[in-house]
């Protein structure tokens, strides 16, 4: 549901995404480790069973098979870094798996 650049290296993921305010992910997860930090708006995460908004300027981290959802909050389009390691991607395996 997100749109923006990417960048992939030898070990690491990275990119900037745009989620339209209201839009996001059903519930998935990574095998790999991935963080994101919002430059604008805020995101509404659902993570182990709980609910809470990250802010502008706030990291966020998900652990690896962590399931979790993340959408722009109702108030305006959340634009966000995101950075994961790319074992699975090098191995040949799914990097985002819904669930």
């Amino acid at each position: 549901t997100g749109e923006g650049a990417s960048f992939t290296g030898e070990r690491i993921y990275c990119g900037v995404v745009t989620k339209k305010r209201g839009t996001g992910s059903k519930p998935h997860y990574h095998p790999d480790e991935t963080f994101n930090y919002v430059l604008e708006g805020a995101l509404k995460v659902n993570m182990d069973g709980r609910e809470f908004v990250v802010t502008k300027g706030c990291l966020l981290h998900f652990p690896p098979n962590m399931v979790h959802t993340a959408v722009a909050t109702d108030d305006a389009d959340a634009v966000y870094l995101v950075w994961r390691d790319t074992v699975s991607a090098r191995a040949g395996k799914p990097v985002t798996i819904e669930v």
